[in-house]
């Protein structure tokens, strides 16, 4: 007679040598799998385009949100405050010599390091220097000094953000834009976190002229890539040498993308949509930090929760914005998107009457990042829509100017009411806002998508 724990084990045994082998041969397909996914990543080019992107997006919030709040310490009020807005004007005005950084050359360091590379490593070292020159003024002293050499940073990140895009069309194939559009903007998200809460954690045991000297030594790392990285195809030089002989540079150039942008249906219609879609979040941003501050939130809770946990709803909203795209299109992504993110701001007005209470902070700050991440996925991918091809950079460039263009102003008409009137009616503004945004959505044209 068989014993049956001897049968029972015995039939186990062929079971068990068939997971023993289909595991290892599991492992071994995802591994290069895996490897597979990543390796696009670890490109020179794609590694160079990181980071100079992470150099790019640290003057953002240094002379916006944590610039503010570093004002705040000399005593300023909300309104002055607010002006130093209007440092962001380049952003808005970079389309007017976006031509000239791609044709004109530079002096001696063309010959050095090429047109793309010269351009870049001047826009860093110019863009580094006017961060440490800002630290050796008072801004109530020399309020002139200051203002001037944070227009030397803002001028200098606004170019250095046209040239990256054009050094990613010109080292990438079109098939691998996007792995390094991925990483331009991973890198861009880490400085903006570097600039914000890592700002502020700083600023809780170092004086704001040493957060500002040594996140100012930070952009070295852009700098250095540049000086690393190979100098890309000089097609754009070609061309140059063909308009200059043909003296049509500035026909070409110039009045081209403007004038194939204007032939297309609804262009007046898009123009008006850039301009007014981002209100709600630009009117919130620069103001956002004080607002907690005011509370009685500390620098740390403000880190963690508004930066760095805002970043992680912001990225998550990214992608769910990615999805509502594919699944439901660019028309309702936009509305229900703008919407939401215009409804959550309700959250700001129901936690100033809570006051600095930390886990409805959580809950505000994860919502409006959540929908506002949705909302602006849709909307930078609809301004590639709207470009021709032929003439996507410049085109690009005069959207994302005038979508910046509220950012630049907001601020100091945010100022202007806060300090007239508090903070509950400036943030009731910040959601009404919202309205004409979604309102113009069914006005734009969805025929090219």
């Amino acid at each position: 007679m068989l014993n049956p724990l001897k049968g029972n084990q015995s039939s186990r045994l062929p079971s068990q040598g068939r997971e023993a082998t289909i595991l290892p041969f599991s492992a071994f397909l995802i591994i290069p799998a895996i490897r597979g996914i990543i390796s696009p990543y670890m490109d020179p080019r794609v590694l160079a385009i990181g980071c100079i992107a992470y150099a790019n997006g640290l003057p953002l919030l240094l002379t916006s949100k944590t610039l503010g709040v570093w004002l705040e310490t000399f005593g300023l009020n909300y309104m002055s405050i607010g002006l130093f807005g209007l440092l962001h004007l380049p952003y808005t005005l970079k389309f007017l010599w976006a031509p000239l950084l791609d044709h004109v050359p530079l002096p001696f360091l063309k010959k050095v390091l090429g047109q793309r590379r010269s351009w870049l490593c001047l826009t860093q070292v110019t863009a580094i220097a006017g961060l440490l020159a800002m630290t050796t003024f008072d801004p109530i002293l020399n309020l002139k000094a200051f203002v001037a050499c944070g227009f030397v940073v803002t001028i200098s990140a606004a170019s250095q953000h046209v040239l990256l895009l054009t050094y990613q069309i010109e080292t990438l194939n079109s098939r691998d834009w996007g792995i390094g559009e991925a990483m331009g903007v991973f890198s861009y998200r880490m400085a903006i976190l570097t600039g914000g809460a890592g700002a502020l954690y700083l600023a809780t045991f170092l004086s704001w002229k040493e957060v500002y000297i040594l996140l100012s030594f930070f952009m070295f790392i852009g700098l250095i890539a540049v000086l690393i990285m190979r100098e890309p195809d000089r097609f754009a030089c070609e061309h140059t040498r063909d308009f200059i002989k043909r003296r049509d540079w500035i026909n070409y150039a110039l009045i081209g993308p403007f004038r194939d942008f204007i032939t297309q249906r609804g262009w007046l219609a898009i123009l008006i949509f850039m301009l007014i879609y981002r209100f709600p979040e630009n009117l919130l941003s620069m103001m956002q930090t004080l607002f907690l501050l005011d509370l009685g939130f500390t620098y740390i809770e403000i880190s963690s929760v508004a930066k760095v946990f805002g970043l992680g709803a912001t990225l998550l909203g990214g992608f769910m914005g990615g999805y509502w795209i594919r699944t439901y299109g660019y028309k309702e992504t936009l509305f229900w998107g703008g919407l939401a993110h215009g409804v959550s701001c309700l959250l700001f007005i129901i936690l100033k009457g809570l006051g600095a209470n930390l886990p409805f902070l959580y809950l505000t700050i994860g919502i409006e990042h959540l929908f506002s991440g949705a909302a602006l996925t849709a909307f930078f991918s609809y301004q590639l829509t709207c470009c021709s091809i032929r003439f996507a950079a410049t085109q690009l460039a005069l959207l994302t100017s005038l979508a910046e263009l509220s950012r630049t102003f907001a601020p100091t008409f945010a100022g202007w009411i806060i300090d007239s009137h508090g903070w509950t009616p400036y943030l009731s503004l910040v959601v009404l806002s919202a309205i004409p945004g979604v309102w113009w959505v069914k006005r734009i044209p969805f025929s090219q998508i």
